[in-house]
């Protein structure tokens, strides 16, 4: 028995025993306000739901979406308090909300303090801003209830949890130091991989080293001498972008953060260039994507939702890499299309990334390099074209502009 069970029952006893009838009224209308109290208690929280309504779950970097709580109390008993305490992500920017510090990292509690009749539905609206890319869990919620006089507190989780995605944020080519139009240029790799097969435009006297397989036979007997078929230069070769998200050659020193963004950003204000271009892209990275743990291999491909594909793996990448990036391009790139252009950036140019792209380079591949930070004090790779896009003093440039002039479309 609780101790007002105790007390009430000792009080009961002691009108008996001094055959007051008042004191005895007083404790029966004590037990009835404790047993109302104990029932109230009991069926607070029945029928009781909290529900979070997005207007999109997926914002561009600096975009705002609305997001509404719905407090309902579906039965016919009235909550004289009802607090409802939801986990938010503390790196986006709620308006307007009450927030207050939770014991959880990187988080804050949204509080909601209401009274509910029965059958009645309250309804708060909040505008949230997509400040920093991630993949931004909201939730659990807490629901807290009682008697009317707050002799008990019921306690009741919400496992909703709803995920925003807040897409990198994406810059014009110039704002990166690229050149706007075909910043990669005509490369003409070995082996010619920069020439399309599938487009042929003439011919030319064969010259020691050409290819057989070009022969062109018809040419050659109309002409009476050895003709090499020439073709041209195909505008849209596939794009594979590379992304190395260390920015430390050790797990143990950590990652710069900076450096880091600026480098996603990089990736994918490039995708969304040649996915403009009507090119074929694709997306490959050393680490995964929460939740999920995915590891992110998107193969080139210019269907309409491809840059939404890679702009999502790039809002869900977890920020320490699992596995150097010269394993995953090494791999990877002796699986990608014919003519694929492949693209490194980085942050950290270590000799066996340097070694790698040597390699593919070797083998035909077409290659650039964009380097960030102390990665451009490293000496060129023969034949793998190159661009230093800065360091952080260029990101803290890039973020003031965008800050200033709003986003890029």
């Amino acid at each position: 028995m609780k101790p007002w069970a105790w007390a009430l029952a000792g009080l009961g006893l002691l009108a008996v025993l001094l055959r007051s009838a008042p004191l005895l009224l007083l404790t029966l209308l004590l037990a009835l306000l404790a047993g109302a109290a104990l029932l109230w208690w009991r069926v607070c929280l029945v029928g009781v739901s909290y529900r979070r309504h997005f207007s999109q779950l997926r914002l561009f970097h600096g975009d705002e979406a609305t997001f509404d709580v719905d407090l309902v109390n579906a039965k016919p008993l009235p909550l004289a308090w009802l607090r409802a305490e939801d986990e938010l992500p503390k790196a986006l920017t709620i308006t307007p909300a009450r927030l207050a510090p939770s014991h959880r990292a990187g988080r804050v509690r949204l509080i909601n303090l209401v009274s509910l009749r029965w059958y009645e539905r309250v309804t708060r609206h909040y505008r949230v801003r997509g400040v920093q890319r991630g993949a931004w869990a909201f939730g659990p919620a807490r629901l807290l209830s009682g008697d009317m006089f707050g002799f008990a507190v019921r306690e009741e989780e919400v496992a909703q949890i709803d995920t925003l995605l807040v897409y990198p944020r994406v810059v014009p080519l110039t704002a990166l130091g690229l050149p706007a139009d075909r910043p990669f240029g005509e490369f003409r790799a070995m082996r010619q991989l920069a020439e399309d097969p599938l487009r042929l435009n003439g011919a030319r006297d064969y010259v020691s080293g050409d290819s057989m397989r070009y022969v062109h036979w018809k040419a050659t007997a109309r002409r009476g001498s050895l003709q090499t078929k020439t073709f041209d230069a195909s505008a849209n070769r596939p794009l594979a972008l590379f992304l190395n998200i260390n920015t430390h050659e050790h797990a143990w020193e950590g990652y710069d953060p900076d450096l880091q963004e600026f480098a996603i950003t990089a990736a994918a204000s490039l995708a969304r260039w040649a996915w403009e271009q009507g090119q074929a892209v694709g997306l490959f990275a050393n680490t995964i994507t929460q939740p999920g743990a995915q590891i992110v291999r998107i193969r080139p491909a210019g269907h309409r939702d491809q840059l939404t594909l890679i702009f999502e793996a790039l809002a869900r990448l977890v920020p320490f890499g699992r596995w150097p990036l010269e394993e995953t391009l090494r791999y990877e790139g002796l699986h990608l299309p014919y003519g694929t252009t492949i693209v490194v950036v980085t942050a950290l140019l270590t000799d066996a990334l340097r070694r790698t792209m040597l390699y593919l380079h070797d083998r035909g591949f077409t290659l650039a390099l964009l380097t960030l930070g102390a990665a451009g004090d490293a000496p060129p790779i023969p034949g793998v074209r190159r661009y230093h896009i800065g360091g952080r003093e260029a990101w803290e440039h890039l973020t003031g502009i965008a800050l200033t002039h709003g986003e890029s479309d």
